[in-house]
Protein backbone atom coordinates (compact mmCIF):
# COMPACT_ATOMS: atom_id res chain seq x y z
CA UNK A 1 0.00 0.00 0.00
CA UNK A 2 1.18 3.45 -0.96
CA UNK A 3 -0.19 6.82 0.50
CA UNK A 4 0.66 9.95 -1.82
CA UNK A 5 -1.31 13.45 -2.29
CA UNK A 6 -4.35 13.34 -4.63
CA UNK A 7 -3.86 15.05 -7.93
CA UNK A 8 -6.86 16.02 -10.68
CA UNK A 9 -6.08 12.88 -12.06
CA UNK A 10 -7.47 10.68 -9.54
CA UNK A 11 -10.90 12.20 -9.53
CA UNK A 12 -12.94 9.85 -10.96
CA UNK A 13 -11.67 6.92 -8.68
CA UNK A 14 -11.95 9.35 -5.85
CA UNK A 15 -15.38 10.43 -6.68
CA UNK A 16 -16.64 7.07 -7.24
CA UNK A 17 -15.17 5.69 -3.67
CA UNK A 18 -16.86 8.98 -2.08
CA UNK A 19 -20.27 7.67 -3.74
CA UNK A 20 -20.27 4.47 -2.64
CA UNK A 21 -19.16 5.68 1.04
CA UNK A 22 -22.49 5.52 2.66
CA UNK A 23 -20.89 6.99 5.89
CA UNK A 24 -20.41 10.35 3.45
CA UNK A 25 -23.60 11.29 2.54
CA UNK A 26 -23.67 14.45 2.62
CA UNK A 27 -27.63 15.18 3.22
CA UNK A 28 -30.90 13.46 2.82
CA UNK A 29 -30.90 15.02 -0.70
CA UNK A 30 -27.59 14.57 -1.86
CA UNK A 31 -25.74 10.95 -2.10
CA UNK A 32 -22.20 12.54 -2.04
CA UNK A 33 -20.63 16.03 -2.63
CA UNK A 34 -20.91 17.84 -5.66
CA UNK A 35 -18.17 17.34 -8.24
CA UNK A 36 -16.79 20.37 -8.87
CA UNK A 37 -16.59 21.15 -4.77
CA UNK A 38 -14.85 17.74 -5.01
CA UNK A 39 -12.37 18.57 -7.65
CA UNK A 40 -11.91 21.94 -6.16
CA UNK A 41 -10.74 20.22 -2.82
CA UNK A 42 -8.15 17.92 -4.68
CA UNK A 43 -6.82 21.40 -5.93
CA UNK A 44 -7.28 23.34 -2.96
CA UNK A 45 -3.56 25.34 -1.61
CA UNK A 46 -4.86 25.16 1.62
CA UNK A 47 -6.15 21.58 2.15
CA UNK A 48 -3.98 18.23 2.31
CA UNK A 49 -5.77 15.46 0.54
CA UNK A 50 -3.92 12.54 0.00
CA UNK A 51 -5.04 8.88 -1.14
CA UNK A 52 -4.32 5.08 -0.61
CA UNK A 53 -3.88 2.86 -3.27
CA UNK A 54 -2.74 -0.91 -3.56
CA UNK A 55 -1.57 -2.21 -6.79
CA UNK A 56 -2.73 1.36 -8.67
CA UNK A 57 -6.29 0.75 -7.14
CA UNK A 58 -7.24 3.48 -4.73
CA UNK A 59 -8.59 2.08 -1.43
CA UNK A 60 -8.79 4.81 0.94
CA UNK A 61 -8.79 8.91 0.69
CA UNK A 62 -8.41 11.77 3.47
CA UNK A 63 -9.34 15.29 3.13
CA UNK A 64 -8.49 18.22 5.52
CA UNK A 65 -9.12 21.74 4.86
CA UNK A 66 -6.59 24.11 6.83
CA UNK A 67 -8.11 27.77 5.11
CA UNK A 68 -7.98 29.59 8.80
CA UNK A 69 -4.14 29.02 8.48
CA UNK A 70 -3.18 31.84 8.17
CA UNK A 71 -5.65 33.83 10.72
CA UNK A 72 -4.05 35.29 13.29
CA UNK A 73 -4.95 33.55 15.88
CA UNK A 74 -3.25 31.66 18.34
CA UNK A 75 -4.77 28.56 17.64
CA UNK A 76 -5.03 27.21 13.99
CA UNK A 77 -7.77 25.09 12.95
CA UNK A 78 -7.98 22.45 10.25
CA UNK A 79 -11.39 20.92 9.13
CA UNK A 80 -11.30 16.87 8.81
CA UNK A 81 -13.44 17.15 6.02
CA UNK A 82 -13.04 13.29 4.29
CA UNK A 83 -11.97 9.92 5.82
CA UNK A 84 -13.08 7.31 4.05
CA UNK A 85 -11.43 3.54 3.13
CA UNK A 86 -13.37 1.13 0.28
CA UNK A 87 -15.11 -1.42 2.66
CA UNK A 88 -13.25 -4.44 1.61
CA UNK A 89 -10.29 -2.64 3.06
CA UNK A 90 -11.28 -1.61 6.36
CA UNK A 91 -9.79 -2.64 9.37
CA UNK A 92 -6.37 -2.99 8.10
CA UNK A 93 -4.89 0.33 9.13
CA UNK A 94 -5.24 2.03 5.81
CA UNK A 95 -7.76 4.96 7.58
CA UNK A 96 -4.90 5.38 10.41
CA UNK A 97 -2.09 5.19 8.25
CA UNK A 98 -4.34 8.19 6.05
CA UNK A 99 -5.39 10.09 8.95
CA UNK A 100 -1.62 9.92 10.79
CA UNK A 101 0.38 10.92 7.51
CA UNK A 102 -2.41 14.18 7.22
CA UNK A 103 -1.68 14.95 10.67
CA UNK A 104 1.52 15.47 10.29
CA UNK A 105 1.37 17.83 7.19
CA UNK A 106 -1.12 19.85 9.25
CA UNK A 107 1.32 19.98 11.72
CA UNK A 108 3.60 21.11 9.17
CA UNK A 109 1.86 23.98 8.49
CA UNK A 110 1.03 25.04 11.69
CA UNK A 111 -2.10 23.54 12.40
CA UNK A 112 -2.85 23.08 16.34
CA UNK A 113 -6.14 22.07 16.41
CA UNK A 114 -8.64 19.93 13.84
CA UNK A 115 -12.01 19.38 14.58
CA UNK A 116 -14.43 17.09 12.24
CA UNK A 117 -18.31 15.51 11.97
CA UNK A 118 -19.01 11.99 12.32
CA UNK A 119 -22.13 10.91 10.97
CA UNK A 120 -24.14 8.82 13.64
CA UNK A 121 -26.78 7.19 10.71
CA UNK A 122 -24.45 4.33 10.33
CA UNK A 123 -22.74 1.74 12.85
CA UNK A 124 -20.70 5.15 14.17
CA UNK A 125 -17.59 3.39 12.94
CA UNK A 126 -16.21 6.70 12.32
CA UNK A 127 -16.75 7.93 15.55
CA UNK A 128 -15.22 5.15 17.21
CA UNK A 129 -12.25 5.61 14.74
CA UNK A 130 -11.97 9.10 15.55
CA UNK A 131 -12.34 8.37 19.64
CA UNK A 132 -9.17 5.93 19.31
CA UNK A 133 -7.23 9.15 17.88
CA UNK A 134 -7.74 11.19 20.46
CA UNK A 135 -10.71 12.97 19.71
CA UNK A 136 -13.82 13.95 22.31
CA UNK A 137 -16.81 14.31 21.74
CA UNK A 138 -18.46 18.04 21.11
CA UNK A 139 -21.43 19.30 20.85
CA UNK A 140 -24.38 17.57 19.10
CA UNK A 141 -25.78 19.08 15.63
CA UNK A 142 -28.42 17.87 13.48
CA UNK A 143 -28.41 18.39 9.68
CA UNK A 144 -31.21 19.94 8.32
CA UNK A 145 -31.26 20.41 4.16
CA UNK A 146 -33.95 21.14 1.49
CA UNK A 147 -33.85 21.00 -2.07
CA UNK A 148 -34.51 23.97 -4.33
Amino acid sequence: MKIRKATINDFEELYSLGKKTPELRVSASEDFMDADEFKWSIKNPDGIFLLAEDKGKVIGFVYANAKDKDRAFENKYACLVYLTVSSDCRRKGVGKKLYLKCEKQLKKLGITNIYGWATLESKGEILKFMEKQGYSEGHKYVWVDKEL
